[in-house]
């Protein structure tokens, strides 16, 4: 499990993500849960290197810290 961040809105990626997947989030300016969420699920699952495995990932690291990713 992710250490919950102490600053709000600085919530780290989880580690274990696949380099491909976090070289495109990397690319896309996205480095917290926070940025995650308003990237938003659609353009997050069409990123290249994320697959189901990254996403289920994501969606537990999110989870773990209340948060919910957008339709968009």
């Amino acid at each position: 499990m992710t250490p919950k961040s102490l600053e709000p809105g600085r919530t780290p990626l989880p580690r274990g993500i696949a380099a491909p997947a976090r070289r495109s989030l990397a690319h896309a300016g996205v480095e917290t849960l926070e940025q995650l969420v308003q990237l938003g699920e659609r353009k997050l699952a069409g990123m290249a290197g994320v697959c189901p495995r990254t996403m289920a990932q994501l969606r537990d690291a999110l989870d773990d810290h209340g948060l919910e990713l957008s339709a968009g």
